[in-house]
């Protein structure tokens, strides 16, 4: 027989292994190979045994006979939808439905969701929006303005340190100009 082993359909998710052999149409290699697996697995005989009873089932299905004149039925319901206009295609479930129940029943659902929306609107704006003490929120501009203020009063004092403090030099020179 085969000296090698077989690793689990199963487990390696190849379970299209186990239903091709229920189909039959497995080779006859690895259909031993399988066979001496099942041999050894639980797990993969349990679904082999379902898969070939569900093949039994489809097997022992007979269909019912169609009539003579199917084809020719068909193609004419095909043709038939396909001279209705689109609009009325999609108009038709909505026009089942509403012929199905009392046309009211939509309505009175979208009138009630829509007075319960517009009171929320009203109360919402009954209520007073909270007012802010400006006074004690200090805007960030007006931070960086204080800052620029300082730094430009320090670069003052240090011109007025750097400028000699006698008159005559600025005077003689104001006179040359």
């Amino acid at each position: 027989m085969l000296n090698f082993k077989m690793t689990c359909p199963l487990q390696t998710d190849n379970a299209d292994v186990l239903l091709d052999y229920c189909a039959r149409v497995l080779d006859t290699e690895r259909k031993a190979m399988l066979e001496t697996h099942m041999e050894h697995c639980e797990d993969c005989r349990t679904m082999a045994r379902a898969q070939m009873e569900v093949w039994a089932a489809m097997d022992s299905y007979d269909a019912e006979p169609i009539s003579a004149d199917f084809d020719r039925k068909l193609y004419a319901r095909i043709e038939e939808q396909d001279r209705v206009p689109f609009w009325e295609r999609y108009w038709a479930p909505v026009r089942e439905y509403l012929q199905g129940q009392p046309a009211w029943k939509p309505v009175l659902s979208l009138a009630a969701a829509s007075a319960a929306l517009a009171l929320v609107f009203i109360i919402r704006n009954d209520v007073p929006a909270p007012t802010v003490d400006r006074t004690h929120i200090i805007d960030v501009r007006e931070v960086e303005q204080a800052e620029r203020l300082l730094e430009d009063i320090e670069m003052l004092r240090q011109f007025e340190a750097a400028v000699p403090a006698d008159s005559s030099g600025a005077n003689a020179q104001k006179d040359v100009l």
